[in-house]
């Protein structure tokens, strides 16, 4: 099963490089936290530290995301013929795997390595020299939402331009 996510990952990641829309990639990052978050429930003895990086991971990309939303332009979304041959390409591949070797995912040693102790990996987790990110990042977000309030309140109104065909 945990072979399963890992292509999907590496499926969604392949997938990224074809996407022009900005709300197309914010729903493709929210996908593909779910998945990472999934894949560490998995290899994690308890679900609670996944449970927990889930809403902080999807409550950031939703405040990204809003912020993204009222930049962008409204944009139609359009797929290339190529896009949609890749994608069932994809979709046919992942299918075939799940069904043709699920009873063969769980005898995989290779993921054995990343089961590692959950303390341990907490310990890491918030470590200096990661709580120097965590900070960077907090104090990132913190300013764009200030920049983005400044700017809806000096022109009063919306960010984006209503396009309509």
């Amino acid at each position: 099963m945990k072979f399963i996510l890992f292509k999907l990952a590496c499926y969604l990641t392949t997938l990224s490089c074809f996407v022009k829309n900005p709300m197309s990639m914010g729903l493709l990052l929210i996908l593909y936290s779910f998945l990472v978050a999934f894949f560490i429930g998995k290899v994690m003895l308890t679900s609670w530290f996944c449970m927990t990086l889930v809403l902080m991971m999807v409550g950031g990309l939703l405040v990204i995301f809003m912020y993204i939303s009222s930049i962008s332009s409204n944009e139609k979304f359009s797929f290339s013929k190529f896009f949609l041959f890749f994608l069932f390409f994809m979709l046919f591949l992942y299918i075939e795997e799940f069904i043709l070797d699920f009873h063969c995912f769980d005898s995989i040693s290779f993921f054995n390595y990343f089961s590692m102790d959950e303390s341990f990996f907490l310990l890491k987790l918030y470590d200096l020299n990661c709580m120097m990110l965590t900070f960077f990042l907090i104090i990132y977000l913190i300013f764009t939402m200030v920049v983005v309030s400044y700017i809806v309140k000096h022109y009063k109104g919306p960010l984006r331009s209503l396009n309509y065909e």
